[in-house]
């Protein structure tokens, strides 16, 4: 197992970095914690900016993590991936890794409706941690209340165009 450090991150407060190389396909970490319900977590993280929950099997369970693993960071160009075996979950390095080098793996948040910018910095960041198609499902939703409140508003005789004055 390499050595591994917790320190200041540029992507976010703390950071997981290994203090020795670590070769493509070498299994690093295991994501420990907690086990409880989504709607436990939920309710533990609610009103807080940040949570350590990861999703297990289809995500109504999730580990609250307590743990090294805890402190690898989302990036958008990773070093690492995760990977469920038997409802445990580990990290692996998805490339070489050299001595100093923070781990990250690519958080892939899947549903929410909070805010999950991403500061990772990579030349590839596509500027928050949700996936793609995440991001595209939260754009239709957003076009369809847009849609919506334009209807409603044409219906009830009101501008749209910013005014906000009646005909």
């Amino acid at each position: 197992m390499p050595r591994l450090v917790i320190r200041s991150s540029d992507i976010h407060a703390a950071g997981c970095f290994t203090l020795d190389d670590i070769a493509n396909g070498t299994r690093i970490l295991e994501y420990t914690g907690e086990r409880i319900t989504k709607a436990q977590g939920d309710d533990r993280y609610d009103g807080r900016e940040f949570t350590y929950l990861f999703g297990v099997g289809d995500g109504a369970l999730v580990i609250d993590g307590h743990g090294m693993a805890m402190f690898v960071n989302h990036s958008c160009d990773p070093n690492c991936e995760t990977d469920e075996e038997k409802g445990r979950i580990y990290i692996s390095s998805i490339r070489d890794i050299a001595a100093g080098e923070e781990l990250t793996y690519d958080y892939c948040l899947y549903d929410g409706d909070d805010p999950a910018p991403c500061y990772c910095g990579s030349k590839t960041c596509r500027g928050s941690m949700y996936t793609r198609e995440e991001l595209r499902r939260q754009k239709r939703v957003e076009a369809r209340k847009k849609k919506q409140a334009e209807l409603g508003a044409k219906k009830n005789g009101v501008s749209t165009n910013g005014a906000g004055k009646k005909r």
